[in-house]
């Protein structure tokens, strides 16, 4: 048998190395569901607010804090930081919004305010050839935008270079 390739490598050849600012775009041809896959892998445990969330006509913005999976762990000798992620906050950019629907596990409704923690997002296969869904779930809640088919855009963008997650509070101490 063939030896596959391995995605992790892929990953971190193409993204990893040297922290710097990301911006991908989910491209419309045969590559989208390749696309999809490393898109997933670098907004999976991002965090945002429903209430942060903008949306202009068509095009929808969530704000999201993502653990760069893409940079290496920094592995600490203390015990209790034994390794760190590299953390950015980025818009995830969607056009051709059409519509929205939240939905919940166990009829738990959450707060615009909470913090929602983004485990997956996909993109349906084509049932109509005017709408898709593409779906954002976290364990307990799911949003699914339905989207004009001919003009999906799919993008992130990072706002920072991505920094090691205890330099933000560091930094937030020394203001005040």
């Amino acid at each position: 048998m063939k030896k596959q390739p391995d995605f992790k490598n892929l990953f971190y050849d193409h993204f990893g190395g040297t922290p710097q600012k990301v911006t991908y775009s989910v491209r419309s041809d045969s590559n989208r569901f390749h696309d999809m896959v490393f898109l997933n892998s670098l907004i999976h445990d991002s965090r945002f607010k429903a209430e942060k969330m903008q949306q202009r006509g068509t095009k929808l913005i969530i704000p999201i804090t993502r653990d760069c999976w893409e940079i290496p762990l920094v592995h600490r000798d203390k015990p209790s930081h034994q390794s760190e992620l590299y953390i950015a906050n980025a818009h995830l950019t969607i056009s051709s919004v059409i519509g929205i629907t939240w939905s919940y596990r166990h009829g738990i409704k959450f707060s615009e305010k909470t913090e929602l923690w983004l485990q997956e997002i996909w993109l349906d296969r084509q049932d109509n050839d005017e709408i898709r869904a593409l779906t954002l779930c976290g364990f307990d809640w799911q949003c699914v935008l339905n989207l004009r088919t001919e003009k999906i855009l799919i993008k992130l963008q990072d706002l920072e270079v991505p920094f090691l997650y205890t330099q933000k509070h560091k930094n937030k101490k020394g203001k005040g």
